[in-house]
């Protein structure tokens, strides 16, 4: 009876008191703070540390890391609430078992470590405010403001912070909380990058704390922080600390990197941190880290000057970084940077196209890379183009023993390479160093030679780089080194090369193989030589323009003019050598070249520039004045001032018999001005003149309609186009079946089909409901837009009540020069669609289909 009546909570007695303190600490608490512990001790093994990045104080690790802890955790919850429930004895406004808001505060830890932070917010908050009276509503006011920094509530964090701070002179504030306010203060500043703010925080916790594992990190971040400001000597003070600590394998491995980071030549020898990194490398431990520990050494040879021992430990750290993608991106850039100053196009394209295919568009100067890398790529092409013609050219002159000589001899190496196949297959699976297999593969080993392996030639050139060096254009360069043609001609063929012929040998054991691809015809070497003219022109362009290498480009252009005086470009390659003549100023060659261009070429481009410099920037003037001048002729013709727009469009045709854009434009809206005031005679003559002169212009359409709609109701002629046009129409069919059918009362879209590589398809839509507020602003339209394909966005202004609806905003939006300013023709279409329709037409996605539809039904009405 009396254990039963210990059990009880409902009346506060000192037998019951100690009955419920004993078992709720034993039987439950104790019990939850072991499972508590377990979790806090799995730490490591579940929170993984980012070292690109400054360290956090605390790692609590992401939402699904957490997950592995839950076991744990939920065990703590759960002896928590049994000991809250069974044993609380809450009289007086006063709890008089001890160990209930221990449990409440163990509770509200396991949920914090589950990453549910409201939970966690409650709990703590209730323990600061239920228990003000203990000590332990101070750690609940710590752990109330860490949790306000995991959900990011920074100002409620420091207002929290700042109030535990000001209770810090009560005389029963515990020292365990004290010591980790500076830990907080420095977690809030790093969090949101106020690195400069930590510092004093980070260095207070050191006095303040002496557990190893505490101290250790803070010095870690410590040289981060440092090391971010450059102050490299205070930075390797703190990492050279953290070494000495002997801490867990990683943070030791990567504090030697960054004291090889922040080593500075001036204030050492290289000895000691090269000696540190190399024996890294031998650890079999480190195997996984080698491109890490490569980067690392490169940083050290490039302070000492050494570029090209920085560049082999990059392209090493490349070579090894299998699964650390960010390294090798890392890595790659900037041996590609190095490659890049150095004028070392091939590797650079090589090592920038290596990165670029695991960045994405967020990365830091994306843009910049990614346009260098489709530079490089196209350089790389064209020199290769020029390198393989010129060999197979060669090959072609060699006499026929030493052809064959050549070609018996990749025969054998082929049945060499399969015989080693056969070797490593039947001796099941060997390490074999990828970047020999990748050679072998491409030469003879999977039964393609050069002239029918595609990917072989993606990577041919490479290796061709690597064995024959990165040659200077000159005469006969292939001569220089007859022997290593005969070893490595499977390595300079390309796939253009291929014979036409439906019989090629596709045994790569017969000759037969090898002589299909040789331009070994007046005709294929007419073929090949069309290839060398076209890379040199677009090699020397490249550059010039785009890498501003002006010596390369002076020697692609000169050996260009010299191997083949009388091509089509050479009025671009001219231009170029006096460009650089001209920025060199050698006066002699500057004159030598502008009167070859003036001479020869009087009305290009390049002599009007020679002769006047301004002459673009008059260009771009008179281009604004024809611009300015159309605007006023189609305000004009808005406002009916129909005579006005004859006379101003007059005097555009007249002005601007070049501008191929506005010119149809003018010659449209005197056309329909004339029909306004004259016959329909004329306004028949004028249409079907700018069908004649400018059958490709956007108004192009609308003359047509105009022309049709002229012929049905005036008997018209018309010109054979529009005739076979009437015919079909009269015919009552057309010869292709359409999906789509015509009802004029149906609601109708404008649909915009855009190429959405070309084009900014929001700015458009920017322009568009501009538009849409100026001129139909009654109307309420809406403007939306929708993926059509990879390449297509269909923007729609809607809705139209019926086709006359649609077909006026359709000429009113054509006619505008605002909405379409900067888009290209060929990358815009606009059609009315039918609401009926527009569902077929997503489905098909064949504009084509849908603009003869358009013609025959919408122009003629």
């Amino acid at each position: 009876m009396l254990l039963i009546s210990s059990c009880s909570t409902k009346k506060n007695t000192w037998t019951r008191r100690a009955y419920h303190n004993l078992t709720s600490h034993y039987n439950v608490y104790w019990n939850g703070m072991m499972s508590l512990q377990e979790g806090e001790k799995s730490f490591k093994e579940v929170f993984e540390d980012d070292y690109s990045k400054v360290l956090p104080v605390y790692n609590y690790g992401t939402k699904q890391q957490a997950q592995r802890l839950n076991p744990k955790m939920d065990r703590t919850i759960k002896k928590a609430s049994i000991g809250i429930q069974k044993h609380s004895m809450y009289f007086g406004g006063e709890e008089r078992v001890k160990w209930i808001d221990d449990s409440y505060l163990m509770m509200g830890k396991a949920h914090f470590y589950k990453h549910d932070y409201i939970s966690a917010r409650r709990i703590f908050d209730y323990v600061a405010k239920t228990y003000q009276n203990d000590p332990i509503h101070y750690e609940a006011y710590l752990w109330l403001a860490k949790t306000h920094l995991q959900n990011e509530r920074f100002e409620k964090a420091i207002a929290t912070i700042n109030l535990l701070q000001s209770k810090m002179e009560e005389s029963d504030f515990p020292f365990y909380v004290e010591k980790q306010i500076p830990l907080v203060m420095a977690n809030f500043y790093i969090e949101q990058e106020k690195y400069e703010d930590a510092f004093p925080y980070l260095e207070r916790s050191l006095e303040l704390n002496n557990k190893k594992e505490i101290t250790t990190r803070v010095k870690f971040i410590l040289g981060q922080l440092y090391q971010r400001e450059g102050n490299f000597e205070m930075a390797t003070e703190y990492f050279s600390a953290v070494v000495k600590k002997n801490p867990d394998y990683v943070m030791a491995f990567e504090a030697k990197l960054h004291l090889a980071e922040t080593y500075a030549s001036e204030n050492g020898d290289s000895k000691g941190i090269n000696k540190i990194l190399n024996k890294m490398l031998k650890e079999p431990r480190n195997k996984e880290f080698r491109d890490q520990i490569y980067y690392a050494l490169a940083d050290v040879a490039k302070k000492d000057g050494n570029d090209t021992l920085a560049i082999r430990h990059l392209r090493n750290s490349v070579k090894y970084s299998e699964k650390n993608q960010v390294q090798k991106t890392k890595s790659s850039l900037e041996v590609a940077d190095m490659f890049f100053e150095r004028n070392d196009y091939n590797y650079a394209q090589a090592y920038y196209d290596t990165a670029v295919s695991s960045l994405t568009n967020d990365y830091p100067n994306y843009e910049e890379i990614s346009q260098k890398a489709g530079v490089l790529t196209e350089l790389v092409t064209q020199a290769k183009t020029i390198k393989i013609q010129d060999s197979l050219q060669y090959l072609v002159s060699l006499d026929t023993t030493e052809l064959y000589a050549i070609i018996d001899k990749k025969i054998e190496d082929y049945k060499l390479a399969q015989e080693k196949e056969e070797e490593l297959s039947e001796g099941g699976t060997q390490f074999v160093d990828m970047n020999d297999r990748g050679r072998s593969n491409n030469s003879l080993g999977n039964g393609e030679w050069y002239f029918y392996n595609t990917a072989a030639i993606s990577s041919g050139f490479s290796e061709f780089t690597r064995k024959w060096g990165n040659r200077k254009l000159e005469d006969n360069w292939r001569l220089s080194n007859k022997q290593l043609i005969m070893q490595d001609i499977d390595n300079i063929v390309t796939n253009d090369s291929v014979s036409d012929s439906t019989s090629v040998a596709t045994n790569p054991i017969d000759r037969s193989y090898y002589l299909a691809g040789l331009p070994n015809t007046p005709e294929k070497i007419e073929a090949s030589n069309e290839q060398l003219i076209e890379a040199y022109n677009k090699l020397g362009f490249i550059y010039l323009m785009k890498l501003s290498d002006t010596i390369k480009a002076q020697e692609t252009y000169l050996e260009f003019q010299k191997r083949f005086p009388e091509n089509q470009y050479r009025l671009e390659s001219w231009y170029g050598l006096y460009k650089i003549y001209n920025s060199e100023n050698n006066k002699e060659e500057t004159e030598y070249y502008k009167n070859l261009i003036v001479g020869n070429y009087p009305e290009s481009t390049y002599a009007k520039v020679i002769l006047n410099p301004d002459y673009f920037l008059q260009l771009e003037e008179e281009k604004q004045k024809a611009s300015e001048l159309y605007m006023r002729t189609y305000s004009a013709f808005n406002s009916e001032k129909y005579y006005r727009v004859i006379s101003y469009a007059n005097k555009g045709i007249e002005l601007y018999p070049e501008d191929t854009s506005l010119r149809p434009k003018f010659m449209y809206l005197r056309a329909l001005s004339l029909g306004k005031v004259d016959t329909p005679d004329t306004l028949y003559a004028s249409l079907d003149s700018l069908l004649v002169s400018y059958p490709e212009s956007s108004v192009v359409p609308r003359a047509k309609a105009l022309l049709r709609k002229l012929q049905l109701e005036y008997g018209m002629g018309v010109s054979e186009e529009i005739q076979k046009q009437k015919e079909e129409l009269a015919d009552g069919k057309s010869k292709e079946k359409s999906i789509y059918s015509f009802d004029a009362n149906n609601l109708h879209f404008i649909m915009f089909v855009v190429n959405n590589e070309n084009v900014e398809v929001n700015p458009l839509k920017i322009r568009i409901s501009d538009f849409n507020g100026k001129y139909f602003s009654l109307m309420r339209l809406k403007v939306k837009s929708l993926l059509l394909n990879k390449t297509q966005t269909i923007i729609t202004v809607g809705n139209f009540k019926n086709v006359d609806e649609a077909m006026n905003f359709y000429n009113a939006i054509n006619n505008d020069e605002y909405v379409l300013s900067g888009v290209k023709e060929e990358d815009f279409s606009v059609y009315p669609i039918s609401t009926s329709n527009y569902p077929l037409f997503y489905r098909d996605k064949n504009l084509d289909a849908y603009k003869k539809f358009f013609e025959k039904y919408y122009l003629r009405n």
